[in-house]
């Protein structure tokens, strides 16, 4: 008895090892090779330093069946921050989670269907909304319940009422594109007719003297004759110029009219321009055939700040988030309406506790309202970012948007600060897009380094101007190059050309590149989004 009772323990003893073993090795293969089977699928989506894609694999040719309700997934600054140097290299369009930080919400997410909070009895669904928003309130912050709803068929002309109630049909078309409402609320900008005139005012005036400002040391403020006053970039070397003239030209290809008038000139002591003002000339140590490009002083302008959406915890912006910021779900409110709204969409509870199925409504969905002046000023700023990510995308911009996100890892306020190199006029709410001479050439020699943070960006975006997607259909069915070097053709002298070249092949060979790059994202939001 006694030899029976040591071998049992001994057999319980080796049992209770390999128990441990076996949850060991679990919970190793889970820790392992689960991520691993995520960074596979995100490199399937890699692009090369040469601008090419890796060879698809079996998994990568397999079509997307994404189904209409679901969301795709958003990349955060800390999916960059995570990376190796060589994988920021090689970045494109990374498929990470973005992390959402909801009051309370790690506590109840054992309690959420996953086929979203109407798929709950209405009193549970309640309850939890109930707790989030207690929690969000405690915190002092606005908990979003943002899940994709699946529909059933029973509600789905119900709830297609409410959500374009809450959008609004005037607010955004096709699922991705600004409505009529907010185009229509846009400030009118600089547009071609006044670029034009801008460089024949060049050909006649007369600088009267040069003042410190405008930025940089070498910068100069001009002042002319008739009291206009404009700024002179002056670089020793020629590709900033280049950069500022051309990102300035691709505005103009893409409609954009955010950016002021500018025009390149040699500074040459005897022409009429600059006679007046050889002496300041001198003492601004600016040597005689160098170009500057001049663009019109632009008054009444204050810092601009980066949008909550494209800040790090909350970086993306599509129709569920206009609809969001249309219905005030995106703030918090003081009377509860927050609270009452999200309440509202859970329908209401039966007497005895279960939860009643919508029923249909008898009655024609209501024409959608036009959004409040607070609601459509904040949407006619968003409009405006969409271009300016999309611009800032296509020159590699690193000195404005880039310059916050890069600094982040040092700085983590900075994105609660002005953005850099960029403007809102006082009077018109137009966004002035300062300062892009890093386009297009120096911005294209650093893409190694700073291409993670051009593409976090533009893969978070997914609501565009239609114009702006339609300039960029144009000039990629066309040859962007020869119609960039046709309008430094046409508005430029014999005597510039002679020291300004123009946009080098290979900065156009990574323009078309970058050109499809925004409209695939373009064709990926359209696929997300876009009404069925």
């Amino acid at each position: 008895m006694s030899m029976t009772a040591r071998r049992r323990r001994a057999f319980q003893r080796q049992a209770c090892l390999l128990s441990v073993l076996a949850a060991f090795s679990l919970g190793l293969a889970l820790g392992v090779f689960v991520p691993l089977i995520g960074i596979s699928q995100a490199a399937s989506k890699v692009v090369l330093p040469d601008g090419t894609a890796p060879a698809p694999g079996p998994a990568a040719m397999q079509p997307s069946h994404r189904p209409a309700h679901e969301l795709p997934h958003f990349p955060t600054i800390d999916d960059i921050r995570g990376m190796e140097d060589g994988a920021r290299a090689r970045y494109a369009s990374v498929s990470f989670i973005a992390e959402e930080k909801l009051a309370g919400a790690e506590d109840l997410t054992a309690f959420v269907h996953p086929n979203g909070l109407e798929s709950l009895p209405a009193p549970v669904a309640t309850s939890i909304v109930e707790q989030l928003l207690a929690g969000s309130a405690a915190k002092g912050g606005a908990a979003a319940v943002e899940r994709p709803e699946r529909r059933e068929s029973r509600s789905s002309k119900l709830e297609e009422g409410e959500q374009r109630r809450g959008e609004g049909e005037d607010v955004i078309r096709d699922g991705i594109y600004w409505g009529a409402s907010v185009e229509r609320a846009l400030p009118v900008g600089f547009d071609r007719r006044q670029s034009d005139a801008w460089a024949q005012y060049l050909r006649e005036a007369e600088v009267e003297r040069l003042e410190i400002g405008c930025g940089r040391m070498q910068n100069r403020l001009l002042v002319f004759r008739d009291g206009t006053r404009a700024c002179a970039r002056y670089r020793q070397n020629t590709d900033q110029i280049q950069g500022e003239l051309f990102s300035f030209y691709l505005g103009q290809l893409l409609n954009l009219t955010n950016l002021a008038p500018s025009a390149a000139s040699i500074i040459d002591p005897d022409a009429r321009l600059w006679a007046a003002a050889t002496e300041e000339l001198a003492g601004a140590q600016w040597k005689p055939t160098k170009p500057v490009v001049i663009t019109k002083w632009i008054g009444n302008l204050e810092p601009a700040g980066i949008p909550q959406p494209f800040r790090p915890l909350e970086r993306h912006l599509n129709r569920f988030d206009v609809r969001n910021i249309t219905e005030g779900l995106d703030r918090p409110a003081r009377d509860g309406s927050v609270r009452r709204l999200l309440l509202d969409r859970l329908g209401p509870a039966r007497p005895d506790g279960r939860d009643t199925p919508p029923a249909p409504s008898p009655l024609p969905s209501p024409a959608p309202q036009p959004p409040t002046p607070e609601v459509l000023e904040r949407l006619v700023e968003l409009a405006q970012w969409s271009d300016l990510i999309v611009f800032d995308y296509l020159i590699a911009n690193l000195d404005r948007v880039v310059n916050n996100l890069y600094n982040f890892q040092w700085n983590a306020d900075i994105m609660a600060a002005p953005a850099h190199n960029l403007a809102r006029q006082t009077d018109t709410a137009l966004l002035v897009f300062l300062d892009n001479e890093s386009g297009l050439l120096h911005g294209y020699r650093l893409l190694k380094k700073y291409e993670a943070y051009h593409g976090l960006l533009l893969d978070n975006l997914c609501v565009f101007r239609r114009s702006t997607v339609r300039a960029l259909e144009a000039l990629r069915d066309a040859s962007v190059g020869q119609r960039l070097n046709a309008l430094f053709e046409r508005t430029t002298t014999a005597q510039i050309r002679d020291v300004l070249p123009p946009l080098p092949e290979k900065s156009v060979k990574i323009l078309v590149d970058r050109i499809d790059r925004v409209l695939g994202q373009v064709q990926k939001c359209r696929e997300t989004f876009a009404e069925r």
